[in-house]
C-alpha cells in the first residue's frame, strides 16, 4: 500500500486530500509545515509527496529541495494558486514531479498520485536492481578515486548484507554520514525505516526519550505516549551519529538495549522487542574514551564489531578535483548556470589541508561559486589568494616543506575581527553575510540563520538594505 504524506498548513485542505487518497488505497501521512513533513519523511518511507507551495517559514520548494538532498529522489507534487504557475514550471525543472493549481481537481489529483507512485515504484525496482549489481546511488556520492575511498567502498559492500554492527570513525566532515547512508542503501533492510539520531544534538535530559520513547504521564510534558527511534527502526537500520557524546547514564540503558534486544520505554514495565541494525559514528577516538573513563569499554566491544574509518581530505588530495567537479555540478543544477572552475583554483585547493575536510571544501566551493559573476571560477576571487599553478600540483606536499596554507581564513581569525563591536553590529555583519552567501535568496538565508523569514525581513529593512515595500523570494 502507497505512503503518501500531504503537507499543507490548512487543515481541512489536508484532512479533504487525506480522505481521497485513502479511498484510493493510499496510507496518508500528514503534516502541517515543512519541518514537520521532512521529520515524517525521516521515519518512514514515502512513494509521493503532495505539498503547498506557501508554507510558513520554509515554503514548499524549499522542503522539496531538503528532502531531495537528503532522502533522494521522492516524486514531489506542489500546489500553487492561481498566478503561480510560472513559479510551478520553474519547480519542475529544478525536480518537482508535478504541480496542482487551486482549488485542485481531485479526479487530476488522483491521477497524478497514480503516476507519482508508478514512477517511484520503478525507481525502486531499478535501484534493486543496480543493488544486485553492486551499485547505489548512495555509494556513488561518495566521491573519490583514491586508494583509502576504493577500500572503503569495497569494505561497505562486503559489510552492507550482514546484520553486523558498525562503528564509523573520522574526523568531523569526512562523510560519516555518508558511509551510514550507504551501508543502509545496500543492506538487506534498504526497503525498511532508516532513522538517523544526532546524539550530541540532542539534550542529555531528552535523550533517553528519543531512543526508547515514553509512555504517557511518565514525566512533567509527556501528555501521551510516544515511541522511540529503536521501535519506528524496528526491522530496519538505526544511524546514531556522535555517539562519544552519550553520557555515562545512557550508556548503561543502550548496552542493556543491545544485550537483551527489547528495550522499556521510559515509566513503562512492558519490555519491547526490537529488530534493528545498529550503525554509529564518531569524530571521537572512543578508545582514548573508554581510557579517560568517559566511555564504557563494555559498550565499545559491543559496538566495534567491525570498524570503517573515513579518510580526512588531506590524506587523499588526488579526490579534490573529483569532489569539486561534484560540488560545482550540484550547484549549477540548483542555480541552472554552466560555471567550471579554472586550472588555478583545482591547483589551490590541491594545496589546502582542509581542516574541515570535505564539508569545508563544499562550503568554500559554493562561496566562490556566488561570488564569480562569470562562467570561470578562479581561486583569486576573494581578493585573498593567488591563481599560480604550483610545480607539481597532482603531488601531496611533504609536511616537512609546505608553507602554512592561505585558504579560507581560520574561525578564530574571523572571531578576531569582531571583537571590541557591539553586538547588533555583530549581527548586522553576520545576517549580511549569510544573505551574500546564498545569493540573496532570503528562504535560505532565513533557515541558515534559524530565523524566521518577517524577522529577517524586518532586519533588513532597519539596515536600508529592503524597503518595506519589497517582497522577499
Amino acid at each position: 500500500m502507497p505512503n503518501i504524506l500531504v503537507i499543507d498548513d490548512n487543515v481541512t485542505n489536508r484532512e479533504t486530500f487525506a480522505d481521497v487518497l485513502t479511498s484510493e488505497g493510499h496510507t496518508v501521512l500528514m503534516a502541517g509545515s515543512a519541518e514537520e513533513g521532512l521529520a515524517k519523511l525521516s521515519a518512514m518511507a514515502v512513494d509521493a509527496v503532495l505539498c503547498d507551495l506557501r508554507l510558513p517559514n520554509l515554503d514548499g520548494l524549499g522542503a522539496m529541495e531538503l528532502a531531495h538532498e537528503k532522502f533522494g529522489p521522492i516524486p514531489w507534487i506542489l500546489i500553487t494558486g492561481h498566478g503561480n504557475e510560472e513559479t510551478a514550471v520553474d519547480a519542475i525543472k529544478q525536480g518537482a514531479f508535478n504541480y496542482l493549481t487551486k482549488p485542485v481537481d481531485l479526479g487530476r489529483l488522483k491521477a497524478t498520485i497514480e503516476s507519482a507512485v508508478r514512477m517511484q515504484a520503478a525507481n525502486r525496482e531499478n535501484k534493486a536492481l543496480r543493488r544486485e549489481l553492486g551499485y547505489d546511488e548512495a555509494l556513488d556520492r561518495i566521491v573519490g578515486t583514491s586508494t583509502a575511498i576504493r577500500q572503503l567502498k569495497a569494505a561497505i559492500k562486503q559489510v552492507a548484507r550482514t546484520d553486523a554492527t558498525v562503528l564509523i570513525e573520522g574526523e568531523s566532515g569526512t562523510g560519516k554520514e555518508l558511509v551510514a547512508d550507504a551501508l543502509h542503501a545496500l543492506s538487506n533492510r534498504s526497503g525498511r525505516p532508516y532513522l538517523k539520531v544526532n546524539a550530541g544534538a540532542i539534550s542529555h535530559d531528552l535523550l533517553e526519550s528519543e531512543l526508547f520513547g515514553h509512555e504517557r504521564g511518565s514525566f512533567t510534558g509527556a501528555i501521551q505516549q510516544k515511541k522511540g527511534k529503536f521501535e519506528a527502526a524496528d526491522t530496519g537500520t538505526l544511524f546514531l551519529d556522535e555517539i562519544g557524546e552519550m553520557p555515562l547514564d545512557a550508556q548503561v540503558k543502550f548496552l542493556r538495549v543491545l544485550q537483551d534486544g527489547s528495550l522499556h520505554r521510559v515509566g513503562g514495565n512492558q519490555p519491547i522487542a526490537t529488530d534493528v541494525r545498529l550503525v554509529v559514528a564518531t569524530n571521537r577516538n572512543l578508545k582514548e574514551e573508554v581510557l579517560a573513563n568517559r566511555f564504557r569499554m563494555d559498550l565499545y566491544f559491543r559496538l566495534n564489531v567491525v570498524n570503517l574509518q573515513v579518510p580526512p581530505l588531506r590524506d587523499r588530495r588526488e579526490d579534490i578535483p573529483l569532489l569539486a567537479k561534484a560540488f560545482l555540478d550540484r550547484l549549477n543544477r540548483r542555480h541552472h548556470q554552466q560555471k567550471e572552475p579554472s586550472e588555478g583554483l583545482i591547483n589551490h585547493l590541491r594545496r589546502q589541508d582542509w581542516p574541515g575536510n570535505v564539508r569545508e571544501l563544499e562550503n568554500f566551493i559554493e562561496k566562490l561559486y556566488v561570488m564569480t559573476p562569470g562562467k570561470v571560477i578562479h581561486p583569486d576571487i576573494t581578493g585573498a589568494l593567488d591563481d599560480e599553478p604550483t610545480p607539481d600540483a597532482g603531488a601531496a606536499p611533504a609536511r616537512d616543506s609546505t608553507p602554512a596554507p592561505r585558504g579560507p581564513a581560520s574561525a578564530d581569525d574571523a572571531i578576531r575581527l569582531l571583537v571590541g563591536l557591539p553586538v547588533d553590529e555583530v549581527e548586522k555583519r553576520l545576517i549580511l553575510a549569510t544573505l551574500a552567501h546564498f545569493g540573496g535568496n532570503k528562504t535560505k538565508a532565513a533557515r541558515q540563520l534559524q530565523i524566521g523569514a518577517k524577522t529577517l525581513y524586518r532586519k533588513l529593512i532597519e539596515y536600508g538594505v529592503q524597503t518595506p515595500g519589497e517582497v522577499g523570494e
